[in-house]
Order: C-alpha cells, then sequence, then structure tokens
C-alpha cells in the first residue's frame, strides 16, 4: 500500500498567510477540509480554493442533489476512491436517487427523465468527455439550467477535479 504522502500544516507553525487561510476556512468551514492541506503550502491558492469552496458549499445555485450528482460524476470520471466514497455518501443523504448514484458508479448514465436532474446529469457528462456542445443543446442547457447553473456546473467539474487529483497524488485512501 503507498504511504499517505499528506503533509498537514501545523496550525501553530503555519506562516501568517497560510494562518489567515485557516482562519477563514474555520470561519466558512468550521474545519480544514482534507484538500486544504495540501493547497496550503501555496497559501495564495488556497485562498482562492477556499472562495470557489465555501461558495460551493454555501451558497451554490444548484441544489444539494445537483451539486452532489457533478461532484460524484468527476470524482468518478477521475477514479478518485477517497472523493467517491465521501461523496456517494453525501449524495444519498442528500437524496440523490439509489439508482442514480449506482448508475454514476457503473459509469452509466443515468436514467433520468426530462427534468432538471437528467439536464444536469447531461450537461456534467458532457463536460467531463471535453465535447463539443452544438447549439441546440447549449439551447437546451440555457433554458432548462440558466446561465448561473452552467456557470457553476463548469467551476463545480473544475473545483472538484483538483480535489480529485489532489487527493489520488497524494495516495489518500476511503475511510473504512
Amino acid at each position: 500500500m503507498t504511504e499517505n504522502r499528506l503533509e498537514r500544516i501545523d496550525p501553530d507553525r503555519a506562516s501568517a498567510e497560510q494562518k489567515k487561510i485557516i482562519e477563514r476556512l474555520g470561519e466558512g468551514r468550521g474545519r480544514i477540509p482534507t484538500p486544504f492541506n495540501i493547497w496550503l503550502h501555496n497559501p495564495r491558492l488556497a485562498e482562492g480554493m477556499e472562495i470557489i469552496g465555501t461558495h460551493i458549499d454555501q451558497t451554490s445555485v444548484l441544489s444539494e442533489v445537483e451539486m452532489e450528482v457533478a461532484i460524484l460524476a468527476t470524482a468518478i470520471f477521475w477514479n478518485a476512491p477517497y472523493v467517491i466514497n465521501n461523496h456517494r455518501r453525501h449524495a444519498l443523504k442528500a437524496g440523490v436517487p439509489e439508482p442514480v448514484v449506482a448508475a454514476l458508479l457503473e459509469k452509466r448514465r443515468p436514467e433520468v427523465s426530462a427534468g432538471r436532474l437528467g439536464t444536469i446529469c447531461d450537461a456534467v457528462s458532457e463536460i467531463l468527455a471535453g465535447a463539443k456542445v452544438d447549439d441546440a443543446r447549449f439551447a437546451t442547457y440555457d433554458q432548462e439550467l440558466g446561465r448561473a447553473a452552467i456557470a457553476e456546473l463548469l467551476v463545480v467539474v473544475g473545483y472538484f477535479t483538483s480535489v480529485s487529483l489532489a487527493m489520488s497524488l497524494h495516495a489518500l485512501e476511503p475511510k473504512a
């Protein structure tokens, strides 16, 4: 088994810049989420990620179900076991239907009927695939989700791509 590569920042020994971010994380999240133990080694980066992560965590235009579908699909795309395990639980707790979670875990497009959640599944799938979205498809996303949700999906996929890659690179394993 690969040794855990995570090197946590000791808050008592942190630089002034790191302490500022740790304080903001405490205010915004009440804790230091695991990826920040990676990003805090670059305080300017951690500061930007804190702003994005706290927004996603607290003020998203997406529902919790929509957010968890996007997060879980991203973690699965990047084969990030730690994030998959964590967000599988979050998704079910948030109310993502079990068949949707199962389909995502099996790398299948969830069989969600028409509606916002189906559109979210389609959009996230196309974003992750790097697909060129034609005008008609984009118009559907715009009409059913709106520009704010489209922008948010792009950021959620990007942010959780970084989370997934960071956790995998640092050899973090799922909690038992």
